[in-house]
Formats: C-alpha cells, structure tokens, sequence
C-alpha cells in the first residue's frame, strides 16, 4: 500500500485508508478529514485557506490534519496560535510604545524627570552631591499609611525645621 502511485490515482489510494496516522504518515501526501473519517489527498496544512472542497463535509474544512503537525493539531489549532502569537507581541509593542509616549509627554509638559543629582555649593567652595528620585505611587502609600505623613504635612515639617534652624 506505502508504493508511490500517479497523480491520477492518487486520490484513490488515500481513500483507501481507514485511520488518521496512516493516512497523515502514507507516501502518498494524504491529509485526515476528521468528522467524516476520510482521508484526502492534499499538499499541506494550510490547503483548506484555498481549497474550499479539501474535505467532504464543510463544517471539517478547516479541521484538516497532515503530517506536518500529526492528528493532534489542525489547521485551525495552527491558525489561532499564529494569531495569538502575533496579537500578543503586537500588544507588548503597543504597551511599550504608550509607554514611552507618556514618559516623553512628561517630560515635556509635565514636571520633568524622575530622578537626577542635587549639587550644592558649600560656602567654602567644596561641593556635595545627592541622589534624587521622585516619589511614586509605592513610596506615596508607604508614607501616608505607615508614617501617617501627607505632602502637607511634611511640608509644615521642613517649614518647622527652618524655623528652628533660624
């Protein structure tokens, strides 16, 4: 049965066949039609996207099985992980470019940067250097919750520390 046949009786000899592993592995380039459990003569997985007449019932179209991928994966099983692959690197790329719009606008029209060095001049000429960065949503919580501090409040403590200070 696995002898290479013409193309004209082709057809006949994945007919032939009765179960989806011989029909997908056979020497002749036969695809599983799995509702109606026949086997057809077909060149890829992709055939039904051109073939509408791949399979005999069209509500298996698109349920095609080849060797390429075995009887566990169709064409559609193939399709929506293409489609979900590719959605979801487009999505990572949209998030990423929103992102970086947002952290532009910022900087444009908004505050400024988030982080950057503080220098300051001492009287006698030396220089001292500091970190800075922005508090954000985390060190805004932390503060109001667990130091029961508010931008108001640690306000009027610098303002009290100069005070005193002189």
């Amino acid at each position: 049965m696995d002898q290479i046949v013409v193309n004209g009786d082709r057809a006949g000899a994945c007919w032939r066949i009765q179960d989806c592993h011989s029909c997908t592995h056979s020497s002749h380039g036969c695809g599983w039609c799995p509702y109606s459990s026949t086997c057809v003569p077909t060149t890829d997985l992709l055939k039904p996207l051109t073939d509408t007449q791949i399979c005999p019932l069209k509500a298996e179209r698109y349920e095609l099985r080849t060797k390429t991928l075995g009887c566990g994966c169709s064409t559609t099983t193939l399709l929506s992980i293409v489609v979900t692959v590719f959605a979801t690197i487009a999505g990572l790329v949209l998030l990423g470019l929103i992102g970086y719009v947002l952290l532009s606008i910022n900087k444009m029209f908004g505050t400024g940067s988030w982080n950057g060095v503080e220098i300051e001049v001492k009287g006698d000429g030396t220089r001292d250097e500091r970190q800075w960065r922005r508090s954000n949503a985390v060190t805004s919580f932390v503060r109001q919750t667990a130091l029961k501090a508010t931008k108001e409040s640690e306000q009027e403590q610098v303002t009290e520390r100069s005070r005193l200070l002189g």
